[in-house]
């Protein structure tokens, strides 16, 4: 049954508030606040900042014949070969001339650069537990944080290279870093909050920011060579300097987007939240158990299990796309797209919407008399759909008209394929789905 124009109205308006009200929503809502995006970009260039001064102290004070000894860390951290191997190790070299003293100016300068990415830290996760500002206190317990994070990184390091020399590294590196994680991401901002908030409070925070970050770290060595290789040849010395913040900026991303969970977490009435801090004391101790939430509070809730499910069901149709998008470019001579699965990702997106927008308007204007007419149609409009995305990135690269043709063909059956592979029932599972939710 095919709702009315206001049923459909009302239907989107009731899901918008749902998702305001979930847990997700109102994370969004805490980050929004918060201003994360520019927190995000001020956290990472204030640790480039640091940075610089670190590797020249370490540079001049490293010994004799192993002053290359960062360059040699980020090629290796970053799993690098090649051109932009060298180039990392150009960029980072010491002239043959250099002092190799640390002068008192390059150490203070590093202190007071540490000590600025540690106030911009902490007035992140003031931030996100809505935290106001103590004067000198909060710089100390900035230092405290510093401090505790030199420790910890020290001792990760220290890991990371014992677990380098056993056999089946990453199945002792893994919970090992995740370990690490939980205590480096649960004393900081126990720290950077002035300890005015429990230890058992900021285990969410630490768990989520743990996991992230080890999921970051896995990554890095597979997705960075790539991305390092196309900025040194699009610029040279200065694309390392750009994939630098830009790795700095994925990491700062992480650290905020975990910091707004975990405040949520603590301070959301929903019951099944609520459940949890319960079961796992991630709570307080002397401020007793967390009261029961209010009734408005479970009447209004959040996502509900349809909502889920059809979040899901649009995740899968998401993959589905890119997939079809991914066999279109290895078997349509002509159509080519540069990067790798989140690439794909966004190109399905922007397919998407111009097949939402602008496919109507041309079904109407081309118009269909006959199935003949109506089948020519369907090419002409899926061709130039498919060649109207790849205007609107840079990423994708159609030869001409037959490969828009073609290639629109191709993600047409491709998407059926795997529609019937990855869901073989989802007709009737989708039709039961929407009378039961109405």
């Amino acid at each position: 049954m095919r709702l009315l124009p206001e049923e459909r109205s009302d239907e989107v308006s009731a899901l918008s508030r749902r998702v305001a009200a979930s847990f997700l929503g109102q994370s969004v809502r805490r980050f929004a606040l918060m201003e994360g995006f520019d927190r995000c970009i001020v956290l990472s260039a204030q640790a480039l900042t640091a940075l610089i001064p670190l590797f020249i102290v370490v540079a001049t004070a490293a010994p004799a014949g192993q002053e290359d000894v960062i360059s040699h860390a980020i090629i290796r951290r970053f799993a690098l070969t090649g051109a932009p191997a060298d180039a990392v190790a150009q960029l980072f070299l010491t002239p043959a001339g250099a002092s190799s003293s640390v002068s008192v100016f390059s150490a203070l300068l590093l202190l007071y650069s540490a000590m600025a990415f540690s106030r911009r830290l902490q007035s992140m996760y003031r931030a996100a537990w809505g935290r106001e500002r103590r004067g000198v206190r909060s710089t100390l317990f900035a230092g405290l944080g510093l401090i505790a994070f030199t420790l910890m990184a020290c001792l990760s390091f220290l890991l990371r290279e014992l677990t380098s020399r056993l056999p089946l590294e990453l199945l002792w590196t893994i919970p090992l870093s995740a370990a690490v994680g939980l205590v480096l991401w649960t004393c900081i901002p126990y720290f950077m909050l002035e300890r005015q908030v429990h230890w058992r409070r900021l285990l969410a925070t630490g768990g989520a920011s743990a996991v992230g970050m080890t999921v970051f770290a896995i990554g890095t060595p597979i997705y960075m060579p790539g991305v390092m290789t196309r900025a040194t040849e699009d610029f040279g010395l200065f694309g390392v300097t750009i994939t630098l913040l830009g790795w700095l900026l994925a990491a700062a991303g992480i650290l905020i987007a975990c910091a707004v969970m975990g405040a949520q977490f603590d301070s959301s009435d929903a019951p099944w939240l609520v459940q949890l801090r319960r079961r796992f004391a991630l709570t307080d101790p002397a401020a007793g158990e967390p009261a029961e939430p209010a009734a408005e509070a479970r009447e209004v809730g959040g996502l509900t299990s349809g909502d889920l499910l059809a979040i899901g069901h649009g995740l899968v149709n998401w993959s589905i796309m890119a997939g079809a998008v991914w066999i279109a470019t290895a078997v349509v001579p002509g159509i080519e797209v540069s990067g790798g699965v989140g690439t794909y990702l966004a190109v399905s997106v922007i397919f998407g919407l111009v097949n939402a927008m602008v496919g109507p308007v041309l079904q109407w204007l081309v118009g269909s008399q006959s199935w003949l007419r109506m089948g020519v149609s369907a090419l002409l409009v899926n061709g130039t759909l498919f060649a109207l995305t790849a205007g609107l990135t840079a990423n994708m690269d159609i030869a001409g008209p037959a490969s828009a043709v073609l290639g629109a063909v191709v993600v047409s059956v491709a998407s059926t394929l795997l529609e019937l592979v990855i869901r073989p029932a989802a007709g009737n599972g989708n039709g039961n789905g929407t009378h039961a939710d109405g």
